[in-house]
């Protein structure tokens, strides 16, 4: 793992870990008419578009054309009327939706099959059958019902729109309990069914017999789909392709279609103007299979919509307007709705004054807290414009954020902590100053925050963001290794690596990283930034480039995240660089080492104890900012979220909070279950084993607390260094190159950056 791939890996796998549900279909060649531009299969702009040129603005403004349309929402509260747990979206066929209502107990109680009119609000029960657990309504107003009759028995059924019978066919010895919440079904232009499992597809023909059944190991299908002609798609998330079912063979198709591989879908259906309507975490878009490009039509925090992961059915409507259920999977809260969303052009708009956000890619706290705010506030509302957009590649949307901001075309707020790099936006003064802001907040001031995290984007005095959360890197290893107190320094970690010549010198990266943990206190010694002359041709730093040539660098990257713990248990690799982000990564940490463990730190000539503090969801206002008091409205008002997240958040959310209170009860409530033997709180896999969460010791938020204490922010312009370090470094390790060499030609590109 490198050492940019390292940095990001963190941040990352919380947004891929969301998962994702699908996208859709065949057919027609366009994506219908909404004026936008059109993102292809990589998630870029498609053919006709302009290539950035240097001193311009990225495309920006036009792949975020759609937004002069909002669709407006009208919700419809259903929470107390069925309740989230017991009803599940069956379909949205013909401008009516289907739902199916499951009885109160697991076995034996009537479940009913309700079709909802949106535009009226009229309900109808179509069908009631005991063990109800799935639907698949048909555009004739019929619907093919699946029921279970016990643990390993259920029923498939058809009735048609009055509720009388036309078949019914029982199955037995099919496990159904291990699938049955999870069961999704739909019909083919024959009324045949097609009925997703947890592992297979089981397929029936059009009088409800058993047609065969496909086996879906290997594949990770995370949505069932009928387009609009009728025929059948599964989205298999593992190659990202919208795949048909071929009844006739009970096969999956040959010809599949591509979906951007980076976008995190939530919801997938037949379309009007194109082959499919999709959603994924903030825009619903149209997608035509033929030429494999989305057409975005809003964003659903334009629309008020919160949580994607909770809209289980959408659906376009002939007059144009789009459906919307959501539910939520959170056991315990029953929370339901419907919206119905009217496209209007935002000068029709109740609400028309508009500040942006930019973002490389948009977390679920952003998202969810940008829908809060605009529910709440009619004086204007805020609107992510997300630059990875469809799918769009990371590193292409972070350049295109970094030259918006640099030319002074960005957005109103950038999520700055996606960025790398900022020093140099930080020194143009493309950032406003929120230290007035703070000082003057009615609700906040500096003291109230946690100040290493402050620290962060603080330059030359100045406030360039306030996150919200920080988590911390630090060097950890064994006891026996380094001993129990932390600090150390380049010749401690020479001992340590030279005791251990057989030895890797990370778990879970290459040796190379060897230049970010030495260098990150002994820059000093070779580079004089107020004089800006480097001296990385000295004596001392071609010793260091030689030490490291001589370390042993046999490291996997693909092996790393199985055998890390193994590898540190035996010895067989002697540190480990460590993402502290949850109380739970200190037994992560004690897992790996197979018991005690020392967080060593980074290296300091003076053996100070120190480790690493990152940003999560920090806001910058940018000097191009038309009105910087509203977006210091949103900043301010976002801050009083902290800690504030539902169940399902605090468990992915990877970060303390910077507000002191809320860190401090934090710790008080993990320090007010040590001890009680509170019920399951997750566990992680490591090296194969399972390893169950236990309550937190008092000795880990204290070393939480220390690890604070000697925390500081990594320094941009010290970045860009080892940046050109690690380029040039790689012919020391090939081979091609003497230290010497090395070291010169990084001696020359480094003053050369000083220069500038």
């Amino acid at each position: 793992m490198n050492r940019k791939i390292l940095q990001k890996y963190n941040r990352l796998w919380a947004f891929l870990l969301c998962g994702v549900l699908l996208l859709g279909g065949c057919g027609k060649a366009d994506g219908g008419g909404s004026g936008a531009q059109a993102l292809n299969n990589q998630g870029n702009p498609g053919p006709g578009s302009q290539g950035v040129q240097e001193g311009e603005a990225s495309e920006i403004g036009e792949m975020m054309s759609y937004k002069d349309m909002r669709y407006l929402p009208e919700f419809t509260d259903m929470s107390e009327k069925y309740g989230a747990q017991l009803a599940a979206g069956a379909g949205f066929v013909n401008d009516t939706f289907y739902l199916v209502k499951r009885g109160e107990d697991s076995e034996g109680s009537m479940g009913q099959l309700i079709a909802y009119d949106p535009g009226t609000g009229e309900e109808k029960v179509v069908s009631e059958s005991e063990g109800m657990i799935a639907a698949a309504p048909l555009k004739d107003g019929s619907a093919i019902l699946l029921s279970a009759v016990s643990d390993t028995d259920y029923r498939l059924s058809k009735v048609d729109s009055e509720g009388a019978e036309i078949f019914s066919r029982e199955y037995t010895d099919q496990a159904l309990y291990e699938w049955k919440l999870n069961a999704r079904m739909v019909a083919d232009s024959q009324d045949r069914a097609c009925l997703l499992t947890d592992n297979s597809v089981l397929l029936f023909d059009g009088q409800g017999n058993a047609m065969g059944k496909i086996d879906l190991s290997g594949k990770l299908i995370l949505q069932i789909v009928s387009d609009g002609s009728g025929e059948v798609y599964l989205y298999d998330y593992y190659v990202s392709q919208l795949i048909p079912v071929d009844f006739e063979t009970a096969t999956l198709g040959a010809s599949a279609y591509q979906i951007p591989a980076m976008m995190t879908l939530r919801a997938i259906a037949a379309g009007r103007e194109a082959d499919f309507l999709v959603c994924d975490d903030t825009t619903v878009y149209r997608y035509s299979c033929g030429d494999g490009n989305l057409v975005p039509l809003f964003d659903l925090q334009d629309s008020q919509i919160s949580n994607a992961l909770n809209i289980e059915t959408i659906g376009e409507m002939e007059d144009g307007r789009v459906f919307i259920f959501s539910r939520s999977r959170e056991v315990g809260n029953d929370d339901m709705e419907v919206a119905v969303l009217t496209p209007t052009p935002l000068d029709e708009c109740p609400v028309r004054e508009v500040v942006t956000i930019g973002t490389v890619s948009p977390g679920t706290s952003l998202l969810n807290s940008v829908v809060e705010f605009n529910r709440q506030n009619e004086d204007f509302n805020v609107s992510i414009l997300n630059y990875s957009l469809g799918g769009r590649n990371y590193s292409e949307a972070r350049a295109a954020l970094k030259l918006d901001i640099s030319v002074g075309r960005g957005p109103d707020i950038c999520e700055i902590d996606w960025l790398d790099g900022t020093g140099d936006l930080l020194a143009k003064g493309c950032f406003a100053d929120l230290s007035g802001y703070l000082d003057g907040s009615g609700a906040y001031r500096k003291e109230d925050f946690i100040s290493q995290a402050l620290d962060i984007y603080s330059y030359e005095g100045q406030l360039m963001a306030i996150p919200k959360y920080f988590s911390l890197r630090t060097i950890a290893a064994s006891p026996d290794t380094v001993g129990e107190a932390a600090g150390w320094d380049l010749e401690d970690v020479k001992a340590a690596v030279q005791s251990h010549p057989d030895a890797l010198v990370f778990a879970e990266t290459g040796s190379s990283y060897m230049i970010d943990m030495c260098l990150r206190n002994m820059m000093g010694e070779f580079v004089d930034f107020e004089k800006k002359e480097a001296g990385f041709d000295s004596p001392e730093y071609i010793e260091f480039l030689d030490f490291l040539k001589s370390l042993p660098d046999n490291y996997d990257d693909n092996k790393s995240r199985e055998y890390t713990g193994e590898w540190l248990r035996d010895g067989r690799a002697l540190f480990s660089v460590r993402d502290i982000g949850r109380l739970t990564d200190f037994q992560v940490l004690e897992a790996n080492f197979g018991g005690s463990y020392t967080c060593i730190g980074y290296p300091s000539p003076d053996k100070s104890p120190d480790c690493i503090i990152q940003a999560r969801e920090a806001y910058a206002i940018t000097s191009s900012c038309t009105d910087k008091d509203k977006a210091w409205k949103f900043v301010e008002w976002s801050h009083s979220t902290q800690g504030e997240e539902s169940e399902l958040e605090m468990m992915t959310r990877s970060g303390f909070p910077t507000r002191k209170d809320v860190f401090e009860r934090e710790m008080e409530e993990a320090a007010g279950q040590s001890g009680t033997g509170a019920g399951n709180l997750g566990g992680t896999t490591i090296s194969g084993s399972y390893v169950k969460y236990r309550n937190t010791s008092p000795e880990e938020i204290e070393l939480l607390r220390s690890l604070i204490d000697c925390a500081g922010p990594e320094k941009s312009m010290e970045e860009t260094i080892l940046n050109i370090m690690y380029e040039e470094t790689a012919s020391l390790f090939d081979g091609s190159k003497s230290a010497e060499e090395v070291a010169g030609v990084i001696q020359n590109r480094i003053q050369l950056y000083l220069d500038e």
